[in-house]
This record gives structure tokens, sequence and C-alpha cells, in this order.
């Protein structure tokens, strides 16, 4: 068997990415690199050479959704079975790849993703066009997930794209949701991951900016029901304004 794992990093030193480590070890997984860093003194690729990743630089933020197709785009000339997504904050155990090596590729496969306190992120409900957590995902009866972890039949690579109007928010729902109207199945796959999230320990400032981007990708997804968008901006709103204590956050936009 022959996978791929596409790695997409932002402003963040390789060796400091578990994810990156984790695909290393394995010696059936090429690693490819896609670097949108903005941060000049950040050097990967020259660690990705040595550790006989594949790199690719965005040259600056083009976001993920192009990043995503970016990589695509670089392994549309090679074979094997297997592309993998990975973040750069997400632990990836052994007990993934060994799972993965005996799937058929067939279908999209997402992992269980946990939060770093137990909770379920991925895969989720979609109700109403609006993902939703559940305990477990064998309540699932119209399934979504995250990038983290998504195995996508190499195959599908070569034809399906993220969608570029998309930055960063939402990406991950958009091309789950195209390949179901396109007939391919998504399942889970019996292993388990756990990611932390960055944007929590984010300050007032930059978590304000992380929001604009996630309102500009929400209004874009729901263009035909902005009031979704809406909804879902005020919890993250909400949401902020208890982890930083600041109320005014209410106010913002």
């Amino acid at each position: 068997m022959k996978m791929y794992a596409v790695l997409v990093t932002y402003n963040k030193h390789l060796s400091d990415c578990s994810s990156f480590c984790s695909a290393l070890k394995e010696p059936d997984v090429q690693l490819l690199v896609v670097d949108n860093s903005t941060d000049e003194s950040i050097h990967n690729q020259e660690e990705a050479r040595q550790a006989g990743a594949w790199f690719l630089s965005m040259n600056g933020n083009q976001g993920l959704s192009k990043a995503y197709n970016a990589a695509f785009d670089y392994l549309k000339t090679t074979t094997g079975d297997w592309v993998v997504l990975l973040d750069d904050d997400t632990q990836i155990p052994d007990q993934y790849w060994m799972q993965l090596r005996k799937e058929t590729p067939n279908a999209v496969l997402l992992p269980v993703v946990r939060t770093m306190k137990g909770e379920m992120i991925s895969p989720a409900e979609m109700k109403h066009d609006i993902p939703r957590s559940v305990v477990s995902p064998n309540t699932i009866s119209d399934i979504t997930g995250i990038n983290s972890g998504m195995a996508v039949p190499k195959q599908l690579t070569d034809t399906y794209r993220y969608n570029e109007q998309l930055f960063l928010d939402f990406i991950d729902h958009q091309f789950i949701k195209d390949l179901k109207q396109n007939g391919v199945d998504i399942r889970i796959l019996p292993a388990e991951l756990v990611q932390s999230f960055s944007a929590d320990g984010l300050d007032k400032q930059s978590a304000l900016k992380r929001l604009e981007i996630q309102k500009k990708d929400l209004y874009t997804y729901y263009a035909a029901n902005p009031w979704k968008a809406w909804y879902l901006i005020m919890k993250r709103k909400i949401r902020l304004a208890v982890q930083l204590r600041k109320p005014e956050v209410l106010l913002h936009g």
C-alpha cells in the first residue's frame, strides 16, 4: 500500500508538529508539507528535505482550501492508495495508520477526532446544513466531519477540489457535501485522534481577526441562508466573550 500525507502548516516549525513526526515514522507514507507560513523566521523547507518529505511553499497564507488543492495538483502525477490530510496540531496514534492499511480505498474515511478534554468534534451530524456534535458516531445519519485525519482515495484527489471561495472555515463540510452529492461514500475509520486548537489561546486582537475570517467564510457557505451564518457567528462571539472575559466582543462587527 502507498499513502501520501498532506500536512498544511502555518507559522509553526515542523519539529513542533506531532503529526509531522507521526507520518515520518511510517515507511509506506510519503509526506508532503504545504507551508502557508508568513513568518520569515521559519525555515521549514530545509527541515522537510532533511526528513525526506516533499515541500511546497504557498508563498504566504493563501488559505487552507488553496493549500489542499495545491497538494492535490502536486500529487496528480503520482500513484497510490490514500491521501491523508493532517493538521499541524493533531496527535496521530500508530493505531490510525495500522487501521488505514486494512481499508480498501473505495470511500472517504473520517476518524474520530476528540479535543484535549475528550469531546468528540468529528465526525458530526449535518442537521439542516449545520454541523452538530454527537456523543457517538453510531448515531449519525447525515455525516460530516473535519479535515484532520481525513483519508481520501488517491483517485478522488485527481478530480475533486476544495472550494477556494472559502478561505478556512467550513471548507471540510463543503468538500464532504460535494463528495456526497456525487455519490461518494463517507465512512468512519475506527481510530481516534486528539486535536488541540491554537485558536483557544488567542488574545483579543488575534481572536477578533480570526472571527472576521470565520464570518466571511460562513456568509459565503450560507449565501442562500444568511441567518444560519449569523446564528453560528453569534455562538462564536458568546464563546469568545466568555473565554476572553470581554463582553464587548458581542458588539464586534
